[in-house]
């Protein structure tokens, strides 16, 4: 019983240790400009065509069908 406490204490400790090391970090901007990935726009892509208008209607037909109160069944009166 010692011997599997020792051994769990041992483990715990290991891993501990090894939470406190430091990675070394990706820089990805290098003097005022930033290096990585450029980022599009959402709507620039093959279903809207760049139509920033249809996207926004796209997002608000959806999040229209989110809303709790207006999905499903009424409730009945009492």
């Amino acid at each position: 019983m010692r011997r599997l406490l020792a051994i769990a204490v041992a483990v715990s400790a290991t891993l501990l240790a090894a939470g406190c090391g430091e990675s070394t970090q990706v820089t990805v901007y290098k003097q005022g400009k930033y290096q990585g990935k450029p980022d599009a726009q959402p709507w620039d892509n093959d279903e809207f065509k760049g139509d920033k208008l249809a996207w926004e209607n796209a997002i608000k037909a959806r999040n229209a069908k989110q809303n709790e109160k207006t999905r499903g069944a009424p409730m009945a009166a009492n």
